[in-house]
């Protein structure tokens, strides 16, 4: 049988996929998850907002419903990074009792 460098080659496909699971329950912080959860609050908000509309507007169809979707989406994360609604702090004191916070 030949020497073929693939013979050679161990694959360790598992251990690849567990080491970036482990690298991404460490690197994501609980302040990171706090603010992505106030985020979605938000995006449900504006969701709501537009859910109440009076009438239809001229060029309103189910496109725009779907790229007006994506952009409040980009808004409700714009949203909470500049404007503090105190979601995510307190969701941070709630889930951190007893340990360290940086």
């Amino acid at each position: 049988m030949k020497n073929y460098p693939l013979n050679n080659t161990k694959f360790h496909l598992d251990d690849h996929i567990q080491n970036k699971k482990n690298k991404f329950n460490q690197d994501t912080s609980l302040e990171e998850v706090a603010q992505e959860f106030e985020s979605l609050f938000v995006f449900q908000m504006l969701k709501n907002a537009r859910n109440a509309k009076l009438s239809d507007g001229i060029f309103s169809n189910k496109g725009t419903e779907t790229y007006q979707s994506l952009l409040d989406q980009e808004y409700s994360k714009t949203i909470s990074q500049g404007q503090n609604f105190g979601i995510a702090e307190a969701l941070v004191r709630q889930f951190s009792k007893g340990k360290v916070v940086k």
